[in-house]
């Protein structure tokens, strides 16, 4: 690892709390991510009156007052302390990283990517160390609410593509239908990532739909700042068979939007295999777990379970022909997912060839592609870092990206942090001058 880059040592200044009040790591850190502790407060509290065990309710009465120590700590500035052992098998590579680098760092001293990313490892530590909810997905309720709202827009989508691949299907020589085919695939994944609910906590259906109508009207194509679509085409248009990871951000309607892209690339042969990698424990409002990713394919199997009421009959007839077909690629081995501890760790993704060896070595260097999905995997990839904008994002990655074994590497992300990377400067010119808050406003890919 170059010795002028370590987590506490970097090339430019790391984003911080302005103390003015006056930059959007302030805003998170004083208003935003309280407000989430809040909910994860508040939703366990409703979870908690609905047990019929007096030593779950007292135990999770325990856990409440855990959780509001927490807040008090992020809002009155306080050390990050070390975390208490958990036995989910990362607390030693937590406590040696917060030690070695940022002994002393408080809330407002500490980098962005550093407290928020220790905010949801000790949420989940005092959960995971309980007896009775050790197994509690905090942010579960949320997720799933979601969701099942916006199940008829789920189901015209899941139509819209069940259509678009059967057309590519009968067409496949036709190198332009395939290329028009794949934008739409891609940048449909790519808007997805709109839906976080760390950012938008209050995400409804309708939003949902509108959001779903610009990705398909092509509507939002100007609002890609940085794209390198026909560079991705180019890679994916010669695969024949080959495997294509994909590393996780959010549940629900995004998580939807990348099942989809595999099946459209698994049914079309550029991939004979993809690896869907996902979170081990509960992490930022809505990114997915296992069990968020299996329930989605059971959801689009049976959506009677959760409702289809205004669904159209042949809408739900692709929805479930869908998840029939994706439970197969996965009892078949053809889909995989696995919730590696890289992922919630303390490391940024520059350090994937040493600190998450077992990751690199053993996954990602097998693939022909990687796709990183989201805001924070885009963060970890080049550091919470004040950029000059327009650093060519391959400069930002590090090792992963000087490696010889590495894999091509895709970020995509919609914005919601002002770090940023490959943007013509003139561009950003326009748009700062169009929109202060444009880089963090989850409107721009």
């Amino acid at each position: 690892m170059s010795s002028e880059f370590t987590p506490s040592s970097t090339p430019f200044k790391p984003l911080t709390a302005a103390r003015d009040g006056s930059n959007f790591t302030y805003e998170s850190l004083h208003n935003r991510v309280p407000h989430i502790l809040t909910d994860v407060i508040n939703d366990f509290y409703a979870s908690i009156q609905k047990s019929t065990s007096p030593a779950a309710i007292s135990e999770g009465k325990a856990l409440t007052s855990q959780l509001s120590q927490l807040k008090h700590e992020m809002v009155t500035d306080k050390v990050l302390t070390p975390l208490d052992d958990d036995k989910v098998g990362d607390i030693d590579v937590w406590n040696h990283w917060l030690g070695l680098y940022f002994p002393t760092a408080t809330w407002y001293t500490t980098p962005f990517l550093t407290w928020e990313t220790y905010l949801y490892r000790r949420i989940a530590s005092i959960f995971k160390r309980s007896e009775h909810w050790s197994r509690h997905d905090f942010f579960a309720m949320k997720k799933e609410a979601t969701f099942k709202a916006s199940m008829v827009a789920v189901a015209k989508l899941c139509s819209r593509v069940d259509a678009l691949t059967r057309d590519s299907l009968a067409d496949s020589e036709n190198k332009t239908k395939m290329h028009l085919a794949f934008v739409e695939m891609l940048q449909a994944s790519l808007w997805g990532n709109q839906t976080d609910l760390s950012m938008f906590p209050d995400l409804n259906s309708e939003a949902l739909e509108e959001m779903q109508a610009r990705i398909s009207s092509g509507e939002n194509n100007s609002k890609i700042v940085a794209n390198d679509t026909d560079r991705i085409w180019k890679i994916v248009s010669q695969l024949q068979g080959g495997r294509i990871d994909i590393v996780l951000d959010n549940s629900g309607f995004e998580l939807l939007q990348d099942v989809l892209l595999a099946h459209w690339l698994v049914s079309l042969g550029y991939a004979q295999k993809v690896v869907f990698h996902s979170k081990r424990i509960p992490w930022y409002v809505s990114d997915v777990t296992n069990e968020d990713f299996f329930w989605l394919v059971r959801a689009a199997q049976t959506p009677s379970l959760i409702g289809t009421k205004g669904m159209a009959t042949e809408d739900e007839a692709a929805l479930v022909g869908l998840g029939n077909q994706w439970s197969q690629f996965l009892a078949d081995g053809t889909w995989e997912v696995k919730d590696e501890l890289f992922w919630t760790g303390p490391y940024g993704f520059r350090y994937l060839p040493t600190e998450g060896k077992d990751v690199w070595d053993n996954e990602l260097i097998k693939a022909d592609l990687v796709i990183f999905k989201g805001d924070l995997n885009y963060r970890k990839l080049i550091y919470d870092l004040e950029w000059p904008i327009s650093t060519p994002f391959v400069d930002a990655l590090g090792d992963i990206a000087t490696d010889p074994r590495a894999p091509a590497i895709v970020a995509l992300r919609t914005s919601k942090c002002d770090t940023i990377t490959g943007v013509d400067p003139d561009r950003a010119k326009e748009l700062f001058a169009k929109q202060k808050d444009w880089m963090y406003s989850g409107q721009y890919g």
